[in-house]
């Protein structure tokens, strides 16, 4: 799953790449963005700045893959 983060302001977006999760069984709905937990949404958006984005720079989209753990 991944979701686009853009600061307020910011020119430059990120797109957080988040690994699978377990399957769901007998066909019931997969994960939606709004089910992540919103400090793991924190976390992770802490660890794209720590990886080098720049929101308030121009560029190209980054795109971040981090761990189920939002580092």
């Amino acid at each position: 799953m991944a979701i686009a983060v853009r600061h307020k302001e910011g020119l430059r977006e990120a797109v957080l790449e988040f690994p699978p999760g377990p399957q769901p069984r007998y066909g019931a709905p997969q994960l939606k963005a709004s089910q992540i937990a919103p400090e793991l949404v924190a976390k992770a958006i802490a660890s794209a700045f720590l990886a080098g984005w720049e929101p308030l720079s121009r560029g190209k989209t980054v795109a971040i893959v981090v761990d189920a753990t939002g580092g």
